[in-house]
């Protein structure tokens, strides 16, 4: 799997699509559809606080309160300004942090946390020194700056540049939370910052409208117009809603996603158990990434009886995650031969943001046989009364599998049972039986 080197925008009506790429095949998929998202600046107000979690629950003009922990001196009906960690997923809020951050593409600005970290994968002292050197004369006392891996060799200018607009960026949100009543959003980087802090390798970005081009051109000048610039991943983004992923040489990944966790299975195309879960590796790590999957993860490998070859599952599944940029950690195996993995959460899936919630729902058979016992009781209530039972095809193909139930009941009856197919039908109904 290549590095990140390209970003695609598509504008719609209430949502902007994202692809992050590698050439021509898509790494990431992103949908911002103006909701919380990691990095958002917030007046909130305190709600309730709770000393035994050492939590704190905040107001931040979301449906769901934010989760704010540790709570530190935080009081019920308190203002606070607060930042987005992690955004908002299904019935759980926004995670939220006091320690605001503001993210450039060398440095990250944190203006009430004092003190120079240079990232520890700047391994060359004399570079860590240079760095250092440019920046700690010119903080002032209090604020801090975190130097980023994408620092490495950036002239002195542009470091200093970079620091001077994250400080007028944070004078603008001081400004803006002197006059704003909570909850009030004061900072909202655009999803296009967000993938550009996380991606240093970008060299290109293509959007498929001139007014996006208009909005994204101070972001990053040589964005490129391509009316179809999304056209080349559609397929894409609709195999990453799948549950099923092809493999070369006839397997499959089977994914499923729960509140709780992720399983992914290995399903064999043929070959050795090793090979076949080798070859799945890479796969493995390009789904969770495109599909924005995260929190915990377990991986149903195709058993394998020697545990040395088990130890290269694992060892190969760590080098294959190492280049993603959202930290994600094989733990090891379970006793029964289960992969464990972990991949921290920032943002809701994609399955998430665009597929409905489907509750469990009974069986077609289930409706069916249900049908005939409710069919039997009015029967037996209505003495004489031709009834006869609509349903869904499904369901009408369900009982038509079972003919001893069919007869059954048309020997409590006294005669054929007549099934009407209804589509559209949700649940079967006992109807009238009229010529």
């Amino acid at each position: 799997m290549g590095s990140a080197d390209a970003i695609l925008l598509s504008a719609g009506p209430g949502e902007l699509r994202l692809a992050v790429m590698a050439g021509d095949r898509p790494l990431e998929f992103l949908i911002d559809r103006g909701d919380g998202n990691p990095g958002d600046v917030v007046l909130g107000r305190v709600l309730s606080v709770n000393r035994a979690l050492d939590a704190a629950f905040i107001d931040i003009g979301e449906p769901i309160a934010g989760f704010l922990s540790p709570a530190g001196p935080a009081a019920e009906g308190q203002p606070l300004l607060v930042q987005v960690t992690a955004a908002a997923r299904g019935a759980k809020g926004a995670e939220l942090t006091r320690a605001v951050s503001l993210a450039g593409q060398v440095i990250a600005y944190t203006p009430a946390r004092a003190g120079l970290n240079v990232s520890r994968r700047i391994v060359e002292d004399e570079e860590r020194a240079r760095l250092s050197a440019v920046l700690k004369p010119v903080l002032t006392a209090g604020e801090g700056v975190v130097v980023r891996t994408q620092a490495a060799g950036a002239e002195a200018d542009a470091l200093l540049a970079e620091l001077d607009a994250l400080r007028r960026r944070w004078q603008a949100i001081e400004a803006a939370r002197a006059v704003a009543t909570p909850p009030a959003r004061l900072y909202v980087p655009h999803p296009l910052t967000r993938l550009l802090a996380e991606h240093p390798g970008i060299t290109r970005v293509v959007v498929d409208s001139p007014v996006l081009l208009a909005e994204i051109r101070p972001l990053f000048a040589a964005a490129e117009l391509r009316r179809d610039a999304f056209d080349d991943v559609a397929e894409d983004l609709d195999a990453a809603l799948d549950s099923r992923v092809p493999l070369p040489g006839g397997g499959a990944l089977i994914i499923e996603s729960a509140a709780a966790l992720t399983v992914i299975d290995i399903d064999s195309g043929g070959g050795s158990a090793l090979d076949a879960n080798l070859a799945a590796v890479p796969e493995i790590a390009r789904q969770l990434r495109l599909r924005g999957v995260a929190g915990h993860i377990i991986l149903d490998i195709i058993p394998l009886r020697d545990r040395r070859a088990l130890g290269r599952i694992v060892e190969a599944l760590r080098q294959a995650v190492a280049a993603d940029p959202t930290p994600t950690h094989v733990i090891g195996t379970t006793p029964l031969g289960l992969v464990e993995m972990t991949r921290e959460r920032r943002r809701p899936t994609l399955a998430e943001t665009m597929l409905e919630a489907t509750p469990a729902r009974r069986s077609a058979d289930s409706l069916g046989l249900d049908a005939l016992r409710a069919l039997l009781r009015e029967a037996d209530t209505r003495p004489g009364a031709r009834l006869a039972l609509a349903a869904s095809p499904e369901v009408v193909t369900a009982l038509r599998r079972r003919p001893a139930a069919l007869a059954q009941a048309a020997d409590r009856l006294g005669r054929p049972l007549t099934l009407k197919e209804q589509p559209g039908l949700d649940l079967p109904q006992v109807i009238e039986d009229r010529p």
